[in-house]
């Protein structure tokens, strides 16, 4: 069935889909959206199936967007750097061990954010937000992206936000330091002492 979001609460994660000429109005959570690569804003066309709960009520499953679903720009941003960090060894000459380093910290900063969200919605131990932007200043930045988007943890929150971008553009600054010459002695400098 095709509608459109015609009611959307994004704090809350619900809304309503108006279809069949405004003639029926069905509601939708936002883990009844198969794509999490962006959040659903009033006016958007989608396309869902329909079910009943226990109470009998008309429930909104199995929604799509209508068009093609876009890998969001922040996503998109981190995926074309780690692939320029594997490119840059080949084609600059860069440090391989940034290779397993942006990766391993970007899962690890990954399964931080996913930890920190359970911890939310549980009441549970949660992870200073201090020591989430430390893990994206040191390479991890691409998988908070992921998290924000995937998870939709962290994403709306300012001054959160912000700070994040700044760590970003710290670490890319500091990354592309490695390029230049004294850039590239000290981190061969530092490879030699830890043999």
């Amino acid at each position: 069935m095709k509608g459109k979001i015609v009611k959307w609460n994004d704090s809350k994660g619900y809304g309503f889909i108006s279809a069949l000429n405004s003639e029926l109005r069905v509601f939708v959570h936002i883990s009844s959206f198969r794509s999490v690569s962006q959040r659903p804003k009033l006016n958007d066309q989608v396309t869902f199936e329909v079910t009943k709960d226990k109470q009998g009520r008309i429930n909104a499953t199995d929604v799509r967007f209508d068009g093609i679903d876009k890998l969001p720009v922040t996503v998109l941003f981190g995926t074309t750097f780690l692939v320029f960090v594997c490119a840059s060894v080949v084609v600059l000459n860069g440090q391989w061990i940034f290779v397993p380093l942006y990766f391993s910290l970007s899962l690890f900063t990954y399964l931080m954010y996913a930890w920190d969200k359970q911890a939310a919605q549980t009441g549970g131990w949660r992870t200073s937000e201090n020591v989430l932007h430390m893990l994206s200043l040191i390479g991890g930045w691409p998988g908070a992206l992921l998290a924000q988007n995937q998870l939709r943890h962290k994403s709306q929150k300012q001054p959160f936000k912000s700070i994040l971008w700044v760590t970003i553009f710290l670490n890319i600054g500091l990354f592309s330091l490695t390029f230049s010459i004294s850039g590239h002695e000290l981190i061969l400098y530092l490879l030699g002492n830890m043999r």
